[in-house]
């Protein structure tokens, strides 16, 4: 697991233990481009702002 990995895992699961306020977005944890599926257990809402650093970790996550 490289450092991306951890934080993009640290981010979802500090969003998963919480009750969001305000303003969320719908992200998919498994990206449905890497077969994740459009199920409940694979969306959690994040803020904006964890929302495009979590695209931003996995766009690293993925290149060779």
């Amino acid at each position: 697991m490289n450092k991306y990995t951890h934080w993009y895992n640290q981010i979802i699961s500090n969003a998963q233990n919480r009750v969001a306020e305000g303003y969320v977005e719908r992200h998919h944890i498994q990206p449905r481009s890497l077969g994740g599926a459009d199920t409940a257990d694979n969306l959690v809402e994040l803020t904006a702002r964890e929302h495009f650093v979590c695209h931003l970790l996995l766009t690293k996550m993925t290149q060779s």
